[in-house]
């Protein structure tokens, strides 16, 4: 899992090289809006603690740098885990029907009677791959990396697997 996640951070390097070129085609495209998400899936793959995990987020459609956009939510698992975070993403639009997107969070773990990650400082990377529909709604696929980056005592780490439904805020509220 490592191995898959050092090239998330590899691909995500890239990604950002070439968004500092390219920026148009990222989230600060009128074509993003600020969204609701709603994830499940299943928390600490591969391991004998696996738990399922349930998760909201708030993705702002205000840009920074061009390219970042500022994320934040909760996520609890079945095993009253919960993380609470905050990071920024960025979008890479590709055409009407495609995003990819790349997070990177920072926030509060409490391990409830699940997996002890090491730290309550915990950090959450992923991406995302979604089909957006015209109402600018997304289902898609993440994996995501949760790590206390070796402040912690031990640093076991782990993997989510996820399906997102995303929405936008305007079709809530309006």
């Amino acid at each position: 899992m490592r191995v898959i996640f050092g090239g998330m951070l590899a691909g995500l390097a890239a990604f950002f090289v070439v968004g500092t070129c390219q920026a148009q085609e990222f989230s600060n495209s009128s074509n993003d809006v600020a969204q609701i998400g709603f994830s499940t899936g299943i928390f600490n793959i591969g391991s004998d603690e696996s738990a399922a995990e349930m998760r909201l987020d708030y993705r702002d459609d205000h840009a920074l740098f061009g390219v970042l956009r500022p994320i934040g939510g909760v996520m609890v698992t079945s095993d009253k885990a919960v993380h609470g975070y905050g990071g920024l993403m960025a979008d890479l639009l590709w055409g009407d029907h495609f995003a990819t997107s790349f997070y990177s969070s920072v926030g509060a773990y409490h391990d409830g009677d699940g997996e002890d990650l090491g730290h309550w400082i915990e950090f959450r990377s992923g991406v995302e791959v979604a089909y957006r529909f015209d109402n600018k709604s997304r289902v898609g696929l993440g994996f995501a990396h949760i790590s206390n980056a070796d402040i912690g005592d031990t640093n076991p780490g782990a993997e989510v697997l996820s399906l997102t439904y995303t929405v936008p805020v305007s079709a809530i509220f309006n």
